[in-house]
């Protein structure tokens, strides 16, 4: 479209030129065609709509998404949003404090109840008679007097007839072979001092002969449903309060991954809504059109520019 505003901006001049000036012909020079062929031998854009000119004020949403991804309220300070960076922020701030100060006192409790155990509770060795005063020996005494089948009668084929120095030596898997099978259901390695074995000595009754004020008021049984041991009750008490505080320190880790991906998401919409406000804000449409006109009784084309906003 240039090129053809030019040839017709020629021909207006060039043609008058050669007819000569003032000679009342079609092809006579006029003054005004000059200047509007002038006007029209510049460069004319063709139509267009131009969104947002230059680009101000325009965002991008996955640079804001993964600031806030890496610091929630990061996101939100590049999206202008300052109320929002300092809540997320804040949040953060919050529950990185709540999982430091509960996981700092889950572990304080649990390295006293380990404190505790290693105190009151004894694997033992077998005692002389086959009393039970530790939980070896209580072993022992069961395998003796009650056998597998954990019944005390005369004549039984199911008991252990060793020393207590052979049963010391056999293995789980032997001794299991000896004692009642509806009351020793866990292994306990005594060399092996790991969670499972300070969770098993309070946890399980066929352990708590191992606490040093257990009583049992009745032996005439081997089960220790009647025992009574306080320490092992306490040391229950001081587990509970450490898993409940490390439990709530994994409470607010989820709390701090909520935040990211909250606060993320929401940066990512707030610059989208802010570019899609400045959008609508400065828009302009333009058009550059060749309308007919009549100057000096003639019919001539001149170049109109229209501007919308």
């Amino acid at each position: 479209m240039r090129w053809l505003n030019f040839v017709l901006a020629l021909l207006v001049i060039v043609v008058p030129a050669i007819a000569g000036p003032g000679d009342g012909s079609t092809f006579g020079f006029n003054p005004g065609k000059q200047q509007v062929a002038s006007a029209m031998a510049q460069p004319a854009d063709d139509p267009v709509v131009q969104t947002n000119i230059g680009g101000e004020g325009r965002l991008v949403p996955g640079k804001a998404l993964l600031l806030s991804g890496i610091v929630p309220g990061a996101g939100q300070f590049y999206a202008k949003s300052p109320i929002w960076a300092a809540a997320f922020l804040a949040m953060e701030v919050g529950a990185w404090a709540g999982v430091a100060m509960y996981h700092g006192e889950g572990m304080d409790k649990e390295d006293e109840f380990i404190a505790y155990a290693d105190d009151h509770w004894t694997y033992g060795m077998p005692d002389v008679g086959g009393s039970f005063d530790s939980y070896l020996g209580y072993e022992y005494w069961c395998a003796t007097v009650f056998g597998k089948n954990g019944i005390n009668e005369v004549n039984q084929d199911d008991i252990f007839t060793g020393d207590q120095t052979a049963w010391n030596d056999l293995t789980w898997n032997e001794r299991h072979y000896y004692l009642p099978v509806d009351g020793f259901t866990h292994e306990l390695d005594p060399n092996d001092m790991d969670q499972q074995y300070y969770e098993m000595i309070g946890k399980y009754g066929q352990f708590a002969t191992g606490w040093d004020d257990y009583t049992e008021d009745d032996q005439s049984t081997w089960q220790t449903n009647s025992a009574i041991s306080p320490n092992r009750d306490n040391y229950l008490n001081m587990r509970k309060d450490s898993n409940d505080a490390l439990d709530m320190s994994k409470n607010f880790t989820m709390v701090v991954l909520a935040n990211h991906l909250l606060s993320a998401l929401h940066a990512g919409f707030t610059v989208s809504r802010h570019n899609k406000n400045i959008a609508q804000e400065q828009t302009i449409e333009g058009a550059f059109n060749l309308v007919p006109k009549r100057y000096n009784d003639e019919h001539i084309a001149m170049g109109v520019l229209s501007i919308r906003f």
